[in-house]
This record gives C-alpha cells, structure tokens and sequence, in this order.
C-alpha cells in the first residue's frame, strides 16, 4: 500500500495553489516541454501593488513542494493516502467558494501523490482539478489534449513540473485577466491547509526520525506565512467568499501565529499542532 519516495527516482511536481506561489520561467527542447498552452483570451495584471508584494513574502517563506518531499524523505516518512483528501470528495463542491478550495486541495493532494510516484492516484486528482478547473472558467489551462499529453510525462518530473508550472501560470494570469484574483487567492489558501495538513500527519509517524527539526522548522515557516495569506484576504474582503473565509480562519490565528513565531518547535508541541491543524482542515475543507 505505502511505497516509498526516491529523490532519484521522481522530483514533486508543484502543486495546484502553492504552484501559484512559485511560477518560474521554464525552457526545454524535447517535443513535450514545448508543447505552447495558448491564451483564449487577452490577460492583463490586474493585482493591487500590495497584493504583489504578499505574493512575492509567501514565495520566500514558504517551502517548495519539492524541498519538503526531499526532507520527509530522508526523514523515512512513506507514501499513506489516507492523509489526502480523497479525489472523489471534489463531486460534493457545489460553490465557487468550495470549488476554488477545493482546486487548490487536489493540487496539492496530487502533488504528494506523483512525488512518491503513485500514478493511479495522479491520474484521479489530475481528473478531479480539470473539472474544478472548468468550472472556475480556466478551464483552458487543464484542455483534454494538454492533460493526455501531461500524463504521458507523469514518469519524466522535469518535463510534468515544466508543464504543470506552465498551466497554472496561465489559470492566475487568466484569473487576474478577468478581475478574479480573489478565487486565486481562496485557491492559495486551500493548498496552504492541505500542505501543512500533510506535512503534519507525515511527520506524526516520525516525529523523533532522523532530520525532522528541519521539517519542524518548515511547518514554523508555514505557519508564519498565514499573516501574509490573511492580508491577502483582507485586501479582497469586500468579496463574499474572501469575507466568509477570514471569518472561517479567524479562530485558529492565534494559534497558527504562535506557531509561526516559534522557530523550536518539537516533538512536545506536534501533538498541540496536530491538533490545531486538524481542526483548521476539518473547518475549511470538510
């Protein structure tokens, strides 16, 4: 059931939100990694200047995708499903809201999944962010043909994270092209959940294993790049559902907060911290 995660053998993929925190500009000669993503439509920059720079602090403190798989890794922390949020749980978002959550969920979710090489569970999640996807209209950025051609290259990491990075570059251009960064940004913060979610369960099964104080340490990060997302939010509450999800957060900032500013976090505080997290998931995304 459980198989373990080579750093050799497979690179995480970026996920659905957190790839929004870290777009790159890509270049590749093979056939795959030059297949274009075309725009459907004209997009332009439409993020307030202070939204940019929240962007931009989220990008530094928050771990790439790629690193913690690294260090969960060398920490001997193996592949366990039962820690995402299964791919059928997307059939049940009814709501923008819930689905704008929920495509960020998945992202990450499939993220963990194609880092320990699980390729079923790709293919389900990748299913699952395509529908959301359309139903956001960016649909575009996940077309049947660019998906076929993504899961073709589910065994080649540098080419998936190339055209993975590819396809939500152009669902937050799009997303700001139509004036809807608030989607984007409620995207974000269901990734950002789901992330710390796994990460936490992870390293519950280690908790005293070999390098886990520099998983300690990413999770203190993680949680101190909350103050970033919930300005983020701020910036956009005069949007329902960012209103809705400020009002949702707003119990576990305390918590979350003194996590972030304790840069010695250990084994003594995961179980408080477990259950911290526990509740914010269970809160925001069922």
């Amino acid at each position: 059931m459980f198989r373990k995660f080579s750093a050799a053998n497979f690179t995480l993929v970026t996920a659905a939100a957190v790839a929004l925190f870290f777009i790159s500009s890509c270049g590749g000669k093979s056939e795959e990694e030059s297949h274009e993503i075309t725009d459907f439509e004209v997009t332009k920059d439409t993020i307030k200047s202070e939204v940019r720079v929240n962007f931009d602090l989220l990008r530094v403190n928050i771990p790439t995708p790629k690193t913690l798989s690294t260090i969960l890794s060398a920490s001997k922390i193996t592949y366990n499903k039962s820690f995402l949020t299964p791919p059928s749980k997307a059939g049940s978002y009814s709501t923008n809201y819930q689905k704008a959550l929920g495509l960020g969920v998945m992202g990450a979710d499939m993220s963990v999944a194609a880092a320990y090489n699980q390729s079923q569970d790709v293919v389900e999640y990748l299913g699952q962010i395509g529908k959301l996807a359309n139903d956001l209209g960016i649909g575009t950025a996940f077309d049947p043909e660019f998906s076929k051609i993504l899961l073709q290259n589910v065994n080649k990491p540098d080419t998936f994270q190339v055209m993975l990075d590819k396809a939500f570059d152009k669902a937050e251009r799009n997303l700001r092209s139509n004036q809807r960064v608030a989607i984007s940004i409620i995207m974000i913060t269901g990734g950002w959940i789901e992330s710390l979610a796994i990460s936490v369960e992870g390293l519950n099964t280690n908790p005293n294993g070999p390098n886990v104080k520099v998983i300690y340490s990413d999770i203190s990060a993680h949680c101190h790049s909350f103050d970033y997302i919930f300005e983020l939010l701020e910036a956009y509450k005069s949007n329902a559902d960012c209103a809705k999800l400020i009002q949702e957060l707003q119990p576990f900032k305390p918590a979350l907060v003194s996590i972030g500013r304790n840069s010695k976090i250990g084994p003594n505080d995961l179980p408080k911290i477990r259950e911290t997290v526990a509740q914010l998931r269970n809160k925001i995304i069922g």
